[in-house]
């Protein structure tokens, strides 16, 4: 009797069970040693046929995952970046976690581009614009970390000037940092593969939100289009948009290349919305002379979320279980299923399974959100204008 083989058919992939490949390799050995041979698998014979299907069985599987990786709901790793190449894209890394630093000093002192600050971990912030003090004898400027990834910084702990600077007396965070995330994941490089098919088309919503979010540092995007002639309000904060325009809400990536990818992807035939303005020249039609155009889009307000775990056996909560809980929901909070999104509700039973995961051997009671740690709720809408953020700092476990 033969050994059943694999099966490719116009359904997919038929494989033999692990009992059939048992069965068959025992009637193999019993045409060559009889059919009087012992069948019990403590018998050196089991054993061999026991070995024997276990290598069948897993060089199939292999072959199997192998054929599933040319199709993009399943494909991982470098198979997915060949798949994401048909549509010239690839993997988004890690991106840098972002903080506003409160400067102090002396009216009129110039902090340059690039200028670099030290936390209580010994990491190091960059401002990522000039900064001038003014008059009040203080400035809030932009910073990014070096060191790309999930990193953030609790409040009032960039404090470290490593070379002093004259006219600079002290800095702080007054706000905890906005982590960073890693590397893309498998589902966010898909559903932005997915979003991307409309890359190529025009003036639609789709083209427009694939062609933003496939900018380099483009964290998350929301667009919606109103084309009556009346005013609008959207999401769960009741953004105004204006008649016969375009809302693009936008976190992360640089102002410029993001206003030139909506006059491209949207054209010129709209208005626009938001609170960042951007005067764009059109070289793509216009190479000599080009018409500029005034391009709008919104940059959303940064929402705390605070999350209380609740565990049964408190007491049996070591601190590696606490920190393990803490990474568990900061890693699903900007990636995967649960990924925290601008416009979209943030629920709290999303988090359920990766708590649960993180510390099996205790269980969890309750899971509750809030955005001022007092109204402990089961989900949070944001709105198009909101992009919600949570660190290490902002999870209880009690």
């Amino acid at each position: 009797m033969n050994i059943p083989t694999l099966q490719i058919t116009d359904k997919g992939i038929i494989a033999p069970t692990t009992d059939e490949v048992i069965s068959s390799l025992w009637e193999m050995f019993k045409s060559v040693f009889g059919k009087e041979l012992n069948t019990a698998l403590n018998t050196p014979q089991g054993q061999l046929v026991t070995s024997l299907t276990a290598i069948i069985t897993d060089e199939r599987n292999q072959m199997i995952n192998l054929l599933n990786q040319f199709d993009p709901r399943y494909a991982q790793g470098i198979w997915q970046d060949a798949l994401g190449h048909i549509y010239f894209m690839t993997r988004k890394q890690g991106t840098h976690a972002n903080v506003e630093l409160l400067l102090t000093g002396l009216a009129g002192t110039v902090i340059k581009v690039g200028t670099s600050f030290s936390d209580d971990n010994g990491r190091i912030w960059q401002l990522t614009h000039d900064a001038i003090i003014d008059a009040s004898g203080h400035i809030i400027a932009p910073a990014l970390c070096t060191e790309a990834g999930l990193i953030s910084a609790a409040p009032d702990t960039i404090t470290g000037i490593p070379k002093a600077i004259s006219g600079l007396d002290r800095i702080t965070n007054p706000y905890a940092a906005i982590a960073g995330v890693n590397e893309e994941s498998r589902i966010d490089f898909e559903k932005r593969r997915y979003a991307s098919v409309a890359i190529n088309s025009k003036n639609t919503n789709a083209s427009t939100y694939g062609a933003v979010a496939d900018l380099a540092d483009v964290k998350d995007v929301y667009v919606i289009d109103n084309p009556t002639d009346e005013t609008i309000r959207v999401g769960a904060t009741n953004y105004p948009v204006i008649r016969n325009s375009i809302l693009v809400s936008v976190m992360g990536g640089d102002d410029e290349t993001i206003a030139r990818t909506i006059l491209t992807k949207a054209g010129s035939g709209c208005s626009f919305n938001g609170n960042t303005e951007c005067v764009i020249a059109d070289t793509e039609n216009f190479p000599v002379r080009p018409p500029t155009y005034k391009v709008k889009f919104l940059r959303p307000a940064l929402v705390p979320v605070f999350f209380q775990v609740t565990v049964a056996d408190r007491d049996l909560l070591s601190y590696q279980d606490s920190e393990a809980v803490k990474e568990a929901i900061i890693k699903a909070f900007s990636s995967g299923t649960a990924k925290a999104t601008i416009g979209q509700p943030v629920i709290a039973s999303k988090f359920i399974c990766p708590v649960a995961a993180a510390i099996p051997h205790l269980s969890i009671v309750s899971l509750k959100i809030s955005k001022e740690q007092e109204n402990w709720l089961d989900m949070l809408n944001i709105g198009v204008d909101e992009f919600p953020t949570t660190t290490t700092y902002q999870i209880k476990i009690v």
